[in-house]
């Protein structure tokens, strides 16, 4: 995937560099700034533009936030950020974010969230999705039995009812039941609604 850096530390920019390329992406170019980044587009390109924009929201200047509609409309868009707070996180999703992740986070993370994203999935680090769900009057992972967690979970990681019923030693019967237990907790109508539902939360 090709990719570019939005943040303004240059020891923080190279570490994601390094791993990136370990990882097979390609990192097309670096940004200090927001401001750098859109004169940027501005330009006149003859190379195809980065598929995904890696952005800091704490930038000197214009913010994450403020730019995030306008890198948005020119590829996918994971903020990496140091803020954890319910409200940082739901107004990045609400302008176009595609990911977003902790920066406490540890390197694996940073790999399943580009290739989430890449899959054309939103993603959402484990350690947010509670407070996410609350902000925004959704319930999170703990509003399910341990059972329906377990069905959900493994219909996320694409077993099929039949599969994750064999699986958790129950019968196919028995693993519905979970399942239309969690979309009526949830207030989903289908399946890949749960699915979308459970990857984002971390249950995979």
């Amino acid at each position: 995937m090709k990719i570019a850096l939005i943040e303004d530390h240059a020891l923080i920019r190279t570490g994601l560099r390094l791993l990136l390329e370990a990882d097979q992406h390609s990192v097309e170019i670096e940004f200090a700034s927001a401001e750098e980044a859109l004169a940027w587009l501005s330009g006149s390109h003859t190379e195809p533009l980065p598929e995904l924009w890696i952005l800091d929201l704490n930038l000197g200047g214009m913010s994450g936030l403020e730019a995030l509609p306008r890198l948005r409309d020119k590829g996918k868009v994971l903020v990496l950020s140091m803020h954890e707070e319910a409200e940082y996180i739901a107004e990045a999703f609400a302008r176009g974010a595609g990911g977003y992740l902790p920066k406490r986070a540890v390197d694996r993370d940073l790999l399943d969230a580009v290739a989430a994203i890449a899959r054309g999935e939103r993603y959402l680090h484990p350690f947010l999705a509670p407070r996410l769900a609350e902000h925004v009057g959704l319930p999170a992972p703990e509003a399910l039995s341990e059972r329906e967690r377990a069905v959900v979970g493994l219909l996320a990681q694409g077993y099929n009812l039949s599969q994750a019923a064999e699986k958790l030693g129950i019968s196919v019967k028995t693993a519905a039941t979970y399942k239309a237990r969690a979309l009526d907790k949830l207030g989903l109508a289908s399946q890949p609604e749960l699915v979308q539902w459970a990857r984002e939360r971390g249950l995979v």
